[in-house]
Parts: structure tokens; C-alpha cells; sequence
């Protein structure tokens, strides 16, 4: 079983009568690319300063490798943060940002001076080192952030949004860089964003948060295929949800109807009782477009949109629920053409269903 890098436990941080942090506990392993994901304001960069030292918690206990640190000042704990707009010295050379915080240290200059060629090796940048740093790129001065935290080898390094201050085409090169570093140091990174392709795509694991507390934990598959909230469901990209009641179940099927009366069979059994009151979510790639009277419900055509990769269908089910369906350009191949007004009818297989009890 991995190590436990960094244990959360029921932290508790208020700003005067607003609670930013509401019995927030999670554990994050060794050598995880961990994420922090949520929309602004859910708490996600007051845990990490939190955890950091930049913060004091109200309540709560936070150990780093089983030794308890919420008392500890931030240059006490092995960790670095590296920030949304860098904070690199622009008055000093590449070298000399790198060389910062192992002086600090107090290393000697030979070591300073090694492990600085190490770093510079590690983000690419080798012949950068007596440049300064003032009129460099974005990419660039991410790279130099990244190596003058990664110099002093912290046992965890923060990373507070750091991609948002670039442009769409670098972020996603910067992506592959990101879980690179991870992989080639080992280090535990705990990452902060509220871009869901991000966290999609770099994560191991992912917390999604909202009001102050984690909502779901689990690796991107777990959170995208099966959200255990409404919120994770709508947040975590495009999706369809619809509220049901359970009328009827054995161990084979299930038999859930919308708050107009539609009926939806499922060949899966439930854990909940008849009566229950959920939601139930199906992503829109996993909606089938059938001829009417063969699916699991009949719905009309309302829209289509063109994406040039993928389309977009959207219909109406006879209760006035809308679903969407995304085909791929490849899938749209052979398709007979439909037009808006048209019946059809929507299945989906009984596995891309998730229950949604929150």
C-alpha cells in the first residue's frame, strides 16, 4: 500500500463568520499527482495554503509523512509552492531564481552551482542560465518557477493554478511537461484549478470541492463515469441528469420514472428503496439515437450543432426533459439524416448510468 504523503484531517478554516474550509479531510499518496479541483471560491487554494503554511487552520490537523505540521511556519515544512504568476526575482538571472532558496538553505556553492545544471536540465532551459528572467515568455518563466521550486527536492510541491496565465496552446504543452517533472522526480504535486480538462488530464486523483468541502474523490474515470453528487456530475463536463423516483426494483432491473412519468427500465439492480427520490445522470456520449418506439424512452429532434470533430443532438423526451447526444464525425458516418421534429429514440447501456443521491 503507498505511503500517505500529506493527511487532511477534518480542517476547519473560517475568515471571521465565513467558513472557506468545513471538515475537510482527504489523504494524498506518495508519488500522486493529486488535483484540487472546483470553481472559484470553493475553498481549493485555502487548502493548499493551508497546507503550505501560508494559512493557519481553525481547527483540524495536518500531517506531512506522519508528522503532524499545522503549527509549523512554512519555511519549516519540506514543501514549495509554485504561484499563478510565477513570482520569479526579474532583477536576478535565471540562475541566481534557481539558486535562491538552496542559499537560504545554506548549501555550499559547489552544490548550488550542481544542482542549478540539474534543474535547468530537468525543464529544458540549459543555455538560459545567465539570462534574467524580465523578458522571457510565459512558458519560459513556468519552467524557471517550476525548477527553482523542484531545486531544493521538497518532499511535496504545490502548485497553485499555474497554467492559467498562459495561452490555450502552451497550457496543454505545459500539461504533458507537468506530469513529465512528476514522474522523472517522484515528488507528490498537489494541484489547484478550476479547469476540468486539466484535472482530467494530469490527475492520478482528484478532489472536487464546493462550499468549503470535498465532494468526491476518485481518479478521473471514477469522477466522470461515476459521480456520486449532482454537483460532480454537473461540473465534471457536459452530461444529462433527471430527476426520478424509484418504482420499482428486483436483483435484475430497475424501473425509474421522471417527475413527468416517463419510465426508464434498467437492467441493473439498485441499492435504494421504491420511493426513493434521485437524480440519475448519463454523459451525452453514451446516448443512443434509435428508431422511435425501440428505446428506453421516445423523444423528438429538437436541435442539432456541428462541432466539425463531434455533433451535438438534442431532444425532448414526451415530459419535456431534454437529453443530448454527442456523436463523433466518425460515428455520423452512415447515419440517416434526421430533421428537427423528427421521433426518436434514446438508449443508453444499463452500465453508463449513475445514481445520484446528493
Amino acid at each position: 500500500m503507498a505511503e500517505i504523503a500529506v493527511d487532511v484531517q477534518n480542517i476547519v478554516k473560517h475568515y471571521g463568520s465565513f467558513v472557506a474550509l468545513n471538515d475537510v479531510s482527504l489523504s494524498i499518496q506518495d508519488n500522486e499527482f493529486f488535483t484540487l479541483l472546483g470553481p472559484s471560491g470553493c475553498g481549493k487554494t485555502t487548502l493548499l495554503r493551508s497546507i503550505a503554511g501560508f494559512e493557519e487552520v481553525t481547527e483540524g490537523k495536518i500531517f506531512l509523512y506522519g508528522e503532524e505540521i499545522e503549527d509549523l511556519a512554512p519555511h519549516q515544512r519540506p514543501i514549495n509552492t509554485v504561484f499563478q504568476h510565477y513570482a520569479l526575482f526579474p532583477h536576478m538571472t535565471v540562475h541566481d531564481n534557481i539558486a535562491f532558496g538552496l542559499k537560504r538553505l545554506g548549501k555550499s556553492q559547489a552544490e548550488i552551482d550542481k544542482t542549478v545544471k540539474e534543474m535547468l536540465a530537468l525543464v529544458q532551459m540549459e543555455d538560459f542560465g545567465n539570462r534574467r528572467t524580465n523578458n522571457m515568455s510565459g512558458g519560459q518563466m513556468q519552467r524557471i518557477a517550476l525548477a527553482r521550486a523542484l531545486a531544493p527536492k521538497p518532499k511535496v510541491l504545490l502548485l497553485d493554478e499555474p497554467l492559467s496565465a498562459l495561452d490555450l496552446k502552451l497550457r496543454q504543452a505545459m500539461r504533458d511537461e507537468l506530469q513529465k517533472l512528476q514522474r522523472d522526480t517522484g515528488i507528490t504535486f498537489i494541484f489547484v484549478t478550476h479547469d476540468q480538462d486539466e484535472a482530467m488530464s494530469m490527475s492520478d486523483r482528484i478532489a472536487v470541492m464546493s462550499n468549503g468541502q470535498v465532494q468526491q474523490v476518485g481518479t478521473p474515470d471514477e469522477i466522470y463515469n461515476r459521480p456520486k453528487s449532482r454537483f460532480v456530475a454537473d461540473f465534471i463536463g457536459d452530461t444529462n441528469i433527471v430527476d426520478v423516483t424509484i418504482e420499482a426494483t428486483d436483483a435484475k432491473s430497475t424501473l425509474y420514472r421522471s417527475k413527468g412519468g416517463v419510465g426508464l427500465q434498467v437492467e441493473r439492480a439498485t441499492d435504494l428503496t421504491v420511493g426513493a427520490e434521485i437524480s440519475i445522470n448519463v454523459r451525452p456520449e453514451n446516448v443512443v439515437i434509435v428508431d422511435a418506439g425501440k428505446g428506453r424512452a421516445d423523444a423528438t429532434l429538437t436541435h442539432k450543432s456541428f462541432f466539425g470533430r463531434t455533433s451535438i443532438y438534442s431532444m425532448e423526451l414526451n415530459d419535456g426533459t431534454l437529453i443530448k447526444s454527442r456523436y463523433s464525425s466518425r460515428d455520423e458516418l452512415g447515419r440517416k439524416e434526421m430533421a428537427i421534429g423528427d421521433s426518436v429514440g434514446i438508449d443508453f447501456a444499463a452500465d453508463t448510468l449513475a445514481e445520484l443521491t446528493s
